[in-house]
């Protein structure tokens, strides 16, 4: 499955927050469940699918390409890939390309990426705006 999302914000703005593992679950959905078990490696839950669905999956970023993948083109779930294209000053493009979880059906995993791509969006806006807050100049 692939989405891609127009965000206005700087593509290293975005990517910013994309990149920071530590605070992962301000941006994924709730019913995706995260956590870091080691460099660049994090683990996955998905409660309510069918069975327990845990996974681990190991995250490769490219600062050069602003892309983050996780799993491989050999992983046949859980994997994917998030680019994030330079569009103008201000604005950028989010494209993902995402394969869920065995047994978890598309409409699930369309609302997930759904969900993953709003609230990115609200993060990095409320990350911009603290920025320019913090550099606008006291009146």
């Amino acid at each position: 499955m692939s989405r891609s999302r127009s965000v206005p914000a700087d593509a290293d703005a975005v990517f910013d927050v994309l990149s920071d593992l530590d605070n992962i679950t301000a941006w994924l959905p709730d019913s995706v469940e995260v956590e870091l078990s080691g460099p660049n490696l994090i683990r996955l839950w998905f409660p309510g699918l069918h069975t327990d669905v845990d996974f681990e999956r190991r995250m490769t970023i490219d600062w050069e390409r602003l892309r983050i993948t996780w799993g491989s083109e050999t992983t046949n779930s859980c994997s994917g890939t998030v680019q994030v294209l330079r569009l103008t000053e201000g604005r950028s493009a989010v494209c993902v390309r995402l394969t869920g979880p065995r047994g978890a059906p598309r409409s699930t995993v369309d609302t997930w990426l759904e969900a993953a791509l709003d609230a990115l969006e609200s993060v990095v806006a409320a990350e911009c705006h603290t920025k320019q807050a913090v550099h606008q100049p006291a009146v």
